[in-house]
């Protein structure tokens, strides 16, 4: 599982880049065919001088290099296992990397587009909501369509997306109906219409280069059409950028395909966003399935990083 805006911290992956020589090695890869702007990238995050964690031209690369670094060291350590990727938002881009329906040069280009479309974009944010999808469509039917919901992630775990100057009103109208709200970290109001222009522009970039996209080598689970990428659905434009403007779907995308048998999950990305989530699954309830977090925030050294590691190696030759 790789997650998406919302799951950066300060120092997130520093531990792994200063002691983890494959995953340098990946994470300066993506920097080298992100280009222009990588050096500063990388000297604000390793520094902690971004003047915000939250700003999707920051935040967004960042995610993406972290989360492709982790899962190149992930997929060596696994080795044959039966693995399937899923990704939030642009972890979906992320884990369509791995599995190959991006080389990394491209990806690169995508991710400095990406931040590029994002500074442009109209100013916004994010609210992370405990309540159903349904409950949270009645409340904001009152705002008039001045919110939207952005992601449905659990069962009672959405988010919503609105303008920047009706972020302060959709917390008091949700406050006011016992909704508990707590802000994402972001300055832009992703997965919603608000983005449609930069999602639009987006797509004609990619279009342009849609023949270097290939058919993927690895099951990737999608959280945006909340079922298994086929050969079909990788070739168009759309199906890789329309998302940024349009509702992720991981709730329904993890109970459709990852439910039924048991699983192990492992978030390997920064937080523990998707592990939280994860969590409310039968299977994992039940505990047939089990959830593991291997970059937790603020965990400074690497040690979670490596029981995660033996935890889920044991679990394979169990």
């Amino acid at each position: 599982m790789l997650p998406g805006q919302g799951s950066q911290f300060a120092e997130m992956g520093v531990p792994l880049y200063e002691s983890d020589t494959r995953f340098r090695r990946a994470l300066d890869d993506f920097f080298d065919a992100y280009g222009p702007g990588a050096e500063r990238l990388r000297h604000e995050w390793l520094h902690h001088e971004a003047d915000d964690l939250g700003r999707g031209s920051f935040a967004q690369p960042l995610l993406f290099g972290i989360n492709y670094a982790a899962g190149v060291v992930w997929l060596k350590k696994l080795g044959g296992a039966d693995v399937t990727l899923i990704g939030h938002s642009v972890g979906e881009l992320a884990a369509a990397t791995l599995a190959g329906a991006f080389d990394l040069e491209l990806a690169g280009a995508l991710l400095r587009k990406r931040a590029e479309l994002l500074d442009a974009a109209p100013r916004g944010g994010m609210i992370a909501c405990r309540s159903t999808e349904n409950e949270l469509r009645e409340h904001l039917g009152e705002l008039e369509g001045r919110a939207f919901i952005a992601a449905e992630n659990a069962d009672n775990q959405c988010v919503v997306s609105c303008a920047e100057e009706d972020l302060p009103e959709t917390m008091r109208h949700l406050g006011a109906r016992r909704v508990t709200c707590l802000r994402v970290g972001s300055t832009e109001p992703f997965h919603s219409p608000l983005l449609g222009p930069a999602a639009a522009e987006f797509e004609r970039f990619l279009a342009g280069r849609g023949h270097l996209l290939s058919p993927v080598r690895l099951p990737v689970i999608s959280a945006y059409s909340a079922r298994r990428v086929s050969d079909q659905e990788v070739v168009p434009a759309w199906f890789w950028t329309r998302q940024m403007a349009e509702k992720v779907n991981f709730w329904e995308a993890l109970r459709r395909n990852c439910d039924a048998a048991p699983h192990t999950f492992v978030e390997i990305g920064p937080g523990n966003i998707l592990s939280m989530a994860t969590r409310r699954l039968p299977s994992v309830r039940t505990r047939r399935s089990t959830v593991v977090t291997a970059m937790p925030r603020h965990q400074r050294d690497t040690s979670h990083w490596k029981s995660a590691m033996h935890e889920v190696a044991e679990v394979l030759e169990g």
